[in-house]
Formats: C-alpha cells, structure tokens, sequence
C-alpha cells in the first residue's frame, strides 16, 4: 500500500528495459539496426517536441533515469505513490521492422528479455508486457508464449492495427488464441505513426499536436470496432483486451455509436451475436489519463469496474510526479472508484 492508502497499480508506464537493449540484437543483425535506427531518426524527426528543437539534457522532455535503470525506477514511483508498475516498450514499429519477419522477432525478443531482467531487479513490483513480431502472426504466437511461460511479462502489446490489416483480420486469431489460452491481455497501445505503418488520418497532418492528438483515440477506436464488432471476441469469448494512452472520454459516444449502428444494420455484422457494447463491458478495459475531466462521466455512463489508471511515465506529455495524486484529490470520484480506477481494476486485467 503507497502513501496515499489506496493500492496503486499503474497500468500504463513506459521504459523498464536497459538501455542498450537494441545492440542485445545478435551480430548478425548489426547493419540492419543501423538501417533501422536511421529510418526512425527520419521518420520522426519530422514531428519536433513541444517548444521546437530536439530535447537537451535536463529538459522536460529529457529520459529520466528510470526509464532504463531499476533502481532509479523504484524511486520514482516512490515518489508519485506507485505500487506497481506495468511497463510498455516504446513503438518504433518493431512488430514489422524493416519488413523483414526474421529481424522483426529478433529485435521483439531482443527488448523482452530485456524487460524481463530489469523487473527481476525491482522485487515483484515492475512487470513488463511483451512486444510481438505481428508481421509474422505464427512467430508472434509463439514469442508470446516464451515471454509469459518462460520470462515471466503479464501481456502483450499490439497496434492499433497492423499496416494494412485490421485486428479482426483472421491471420491474426493465431495470435488472439495463443493469448486467450495463456490467460494474458492483449494490450492495444499506440502504433499509428510509426514507421511503415499505413497511416489512418494521421498522413493529412504534420505537426506533432495534430497527429499525436488524433492517432491515440482514433485508432483506439478502429481496434475496439474490430474486436468488438468484427466478431474477435465471438470467436475468444474469454479474451482480455485493454486500450491504452488515448483518454477514455471518447468511449462511451463510441459504444453507443456502434450499438446504434449494430441495432439499424445487424446482418452486416454477421460474425457478433450480441451489442458491441456488451462485449467491451465483458471483455475489455481502457486507461484514462489521470487530470481527465471526462472520468466522472464515463463512470457514469460505463461504470468504474473498466477505467484504469496509468502513469505514461515518462512521456513528454506526463504530469510525472503527480499523476496519483491527481486521482486521489478529486472530489468528483467517489472512494470506491478511486480503489478500483487506481489498483483493483489493473490488478483484474493484469492477474496480479
């Protein structure tokens, strides 16, 4: 239990791997992460931080510490009141690096193992989800079934979709099985800016506040309608699937939105037997960001048994060290939904 007397379990932080994971690569793969350390330093290069320029050291938007070291870590989240921590790696389209299948899975499995030794160093309080090869569904499937069984990750993450392809595409149900059967979620996280991605709305737009605020909440919203609509989760009744980094104040038009369009038109949605918002609310989770003012109308609206609390530690836009306290000082959360926004739902979704 924190500091704050409630059980906080942040569902959403970033880093919590080492620093040089990527030369953990293999020799053989040298060159072509040189080739694919250029392209992302292009690709978004194009996109600059808040204020302009590139970060300097000490900034806002500088990486702290934490980010890659797990003693630093621990305190950190001492710091913001954390108990628990689940981290995410960063989104550089690993899941189709270079589209070459084989340096894909070997730079997934290159930051999973790095994840996995630095939660072993922070005594059962930092747990990593595992980055996937999704351009290679079969071998996605089976590095997923190494990071649970044998390096100990709690999940895995996954795009808000997968180039061309929607999550519902039945290539990967390999996937979604593999994920079922070992009791883990499927985290939905970011992706639509990343390189060779086909991008979803985001190609109309250049500047980072434009694209950042729209490719969170609108892929987001892509990912639920395929599982939710496209008939994913009538085929893994017992799948659980969380949306991560876009707020939750869009979710409750979403739902009724595509119940509404469900209701008018059902047999064009011949693969679901049920409302889509049925199958979130027995399916599905969504983070929420700490100083968001539409969290009581989503409780309202949805419930509080969903909503997770997350960190984003330690993204520019974070409010590091406050984000806890910014849950537990609102007025306009009950105290029983504060519990479960902040530890009890994660605990839930993660198995812990």
């Amino acid at each position: 239990m924190g500091r704050f007397n409630y059980q906080v379990i942040d569902a959403d932080g970033h880093g919590g791997e080492f620093a040089n994971w990527q030369e953990t690569v293999g020799e053989r793969w040298l060159p072509t992460l040189a080739a694919y350390r250029e392209k992302i330093k292009k690709h978004y290069g194009r996109l600059p931080i808040p204020g302009g320029g590139q970060a300097r050291k000490g900034d806002k938007f500088d990486v702290r510490p934490g980010m890659n070291d797990p003693k630093k870590r621990l305190e950190d989240m001492d710091l913001e009141g954390i108990d628990v921590t689940i981290t995410f790696p960063g989104g550089a389209g690993e899941e189709w690096a270079m589209l070459d299948p084989e340096f894909s899975l070997a730079l997934c499995q290159a930051v999973n193992n790095s994840k996995s030794a630095f939660s072993k160093q922070c005594g059962g309080r930092v747990f990593g989800v595992a980055k996937l090869p999704m351009i290679d569904p079969p071998a996605a499937a089976k590095e997923l079934r190494r990071s649970i069984t044998e390096l100990g990750l709690k999940g895995m993450v996954c795009t808000q979709h997968v180039r061309e392809k929607n999550l519902d595409h039945p290539d990967f149900d390999v996937v979604w099985a593999e994920a079922e059967r070992l009791g883990v979620p499927v985290c939905v996280h970011g992706g639509g800016q990343a390189p060779d991605q086909y991008p979803v709305c985001v190609d109309r737009f250049n500047t980072r506040l434009e694209v950042h605020a729209i490719t969170h909440p609108v892929g987001n919203m892509i990912a639920l309608d395929a599982f939710c609509v496209g008939g994913v989760f009538e085929r893994f009744p017992k799948l659980r699937v969380a949306f991560m980094e876009s707020g939750c104040g869009w979710l409750p038009f979403w739902l009724w939105r595509l119940d509404e369009h469900w209701e008018k038109m059902p047999e064009q949605a011949p693969n679901i037997s049920r409302k889509p918002s049925e199958y979130f609310h027995s399916n599905c989770w969504i983070s929420c960001d700490p100083d968001e003012k539409m969290i009581p109308e989503v409780v309202k609206l949805c419930g509080d048994e969903r909503i997770l609390y997350a960190s984003d530690y330690y993204h520019w836009d974070c409010a590091f060290p406050e984000t806890a306290k910014f849950i537990v000082d609102r007025n306009d959360l009950s105290d029983s939904s504060k519990k479960r926004i902040l530890g009890e739902n994660a605990k839930k979704l993660f198995t812990l």
